[in-house]
């Protein structure tokens, strides 16, 4: 499993873009949870 660390400025700009917006917030964390297990899962049109 791979470890995700947020940076200060990441963590402001999700605050002032995504938190507080229900349907973008749990896109994004349904996201990462993908993320943490399988970095290059087809669904996240990594390369």
């Amino acid at each position: 499993m791979t470890q995700i660390i947020f940076s200060s400025s990441f963590k402001r700009a999700f605050k002032k873009r995504i938190a507080g917006r229900k349907d973008l917030e749990e896109k994004f964390w349904h996201g990462v949870e993908i993320f943490s297990t399988d970095p290059f899962a087809p669904s996240l049109r990594t390369h």
